[in-house]
């Protein structure tokens, strides 16, 4: 029953013959990312394992490559895909591995390097940008309401639904206890995971809202006495307080100060006022959580889950070093007791070494700069405004996965995003010429 998978594949292969890229994207791949979970698999012999997410992603790759790559513009940011796809793979490739470096070459190129032409090539150059945040937003709003489920009864919707399908495939993906009730992780298997699509949601319905996008009431629901962006960003927030994640916590707590700057009418003031804020509570916080993972025997559960990520460095960071340029793969050595690396950079300087780990931060970095400055001198509102929505959404991506692997559909969200970054016009630079004519009546 497995190859159910392959009928979002037929479906995103009969939708590019009858509808735009672009509205195959919107209505086939945000459709699988937002209620499908991507932990199942269609195995073959000789083939790499295929999720939901990758059954689509390929055909609309293979389409971009054929319709969209001549009209590619590159920037800074697109020199990280090389050697991020690269990484992937090489350290098995090293170690004559070769399936296993060819599956993970695949899947990068399927998860990381897809939705990174996507958002590169399928929104704004197709004016899709609004479209593009309101399906994102309503079908993460749908989801919610299944999702919530999970929290009462301590058991996923989701997984539930799915496994009959997939009867011979074990998986680690169990609900979590916290406080007596269960961390809502919803289609997207963790809820730190979950967490980090909701803060990303969430953000987006807010710009929406103050961008007057949102219709009024929902349509066929007009007597009802709840408006629609209230019962979506409501729903999102109660949703996300449900994961109990705190790193994804942490990062909306630094997107929505960057979000709410793009409204101000001294844009570049109050961006200086954001980011000093931002800087002392992230320096405050971590002090404090310093002084908290080293404050003797834990205490409490959330403690000893401080101290195991603070501990991850100390113990892990030798054998990084020690797996040099490309990494140890998939098999490095791993410390008795801590077999779980929550905190992406560090897993992928394992895996893929310093190579992978500098692709990743020149990924982020040019991204973050570029929407920076977008956002501070696009003399467009809409582009103005946007650009900070982005750039809260990246910078509490890349705050949280220092607490929390990344994986499932964050990340290709990661990717998507840093794609769609690239595709926002760069504001062209008015040159003043050195001298000034004047005209002299004689």
């Amino acid at each position: 029953m497995s190859i159910v998978i392959l009928i979002p594949c037929l479906i995103c292969i009969v939708g590019l013959f009858y509808w735009s890229l672009t509205k195959t994207f919107l209505n086939v791949y945000l459709t699988v990312f937002m209620l499908i979970p991507t932990y199942f698999f269609w195995k073959v012999a000789a083939l790499p394992p295929i999720n939901f997410s990758e059954a689509v992603l390929v055909p609309l790759c293979i389409a971009i490559l054929i319709k969209e790559l001549p009209r590619w513009r590159w920037t800074v940011a697109d020199l990280a895909l090389p050697l991020f796809i690269i990484s992937s793979y090489y350290a098995e490739y090293l170690l004559d591995m070769r399936t296993n470096a060819i599956f993970d070459g695949f899947n990068t190129v399927a998860l990381a390097l897809t939705p990174y032409m996507i958002g590169k090539t399928l929104i704004e150059q197709h004016g899709a940008r609004v479209a593009t945040v309101k399906r994102f937003t309503f079908l993460l709003f749908l989801g919610c309401i299944l999702a919530l489920y999970e929290y009462p009864m301590g058991r996923n919707p989701y997984s539930m639904i799915w496994q009959p399908l997939f009867p011979d495939e074990s998986f680690s993906w169990k609900t979590q206890i916290r406080w007596g009730f269960g961390r809502v992780s919803g289609p997207f298997g963790q809820s730190e995971l979950a967490g980090m699509v909701l803060f990303t949601g969430l953000v987006f319905a807010i710009w929406l809202l103050h961008r007057q996008q949102w219709e009024p009431r929902f349509k066929g629901l007009e007597w009802t006495p709840v408006s629609k962006p209230f019962a979506i960003i409501g729903l999102l927030v109660i949703t996300l307080l449900m994961t109990q994640a705190r790193g994804p916590w942490l990062g909306c707590l630094a997107a929505l100060p960057v979000l709410f700057v793009g409204r101000a009418k001294n844009v570049k003031r109050t961006a200086k006022f954001a980011f000093v804020g931002i800087a002392l509570f992230g320096a405050i916080a971590y002090s404090g959580l310093k002084n908290y993972v080293s404050d003797g025997a834990p205490a409490s559960d959330e403690q000893q889950t401080a101290q195991y990520r603070s501990q991850l460095l100390d113990n892990y960071a030798p054998i990084a070093r020690e797996g040099g340029l490309w990494g140890w793969g998939d098999t490095f050595p791993q410390v008795p007791g801590q077999g779980s690396i929550d905190n992406e950079y560090l897993f992928i300087a394992l895996t893929q070494g310093f190579a992978g780990l500098a692709a990743l931060c020149l990924l982020g970095v040019s991204t973050v700069i570029r929407l920076a400055y977008i956002a501070l001198n696009a003399p467009n509102r809409d582009d103005s405004s946007f650009a900070f929505a982005l750039l809260g959404i990246f910078i509490g991506l890349l705050g949280t996965i220092t607490t929390v692997f990344l994986g499932n559909q964050p990340y290709e969200l990661l990717f998507l995003l840093a794609g769609w970054a690239q595709a926002i016009p760069m504001p062209q630079r008015v040159r003043q010429s050195a001298f000034q004519f004047q005209q002299v009546y004689t």
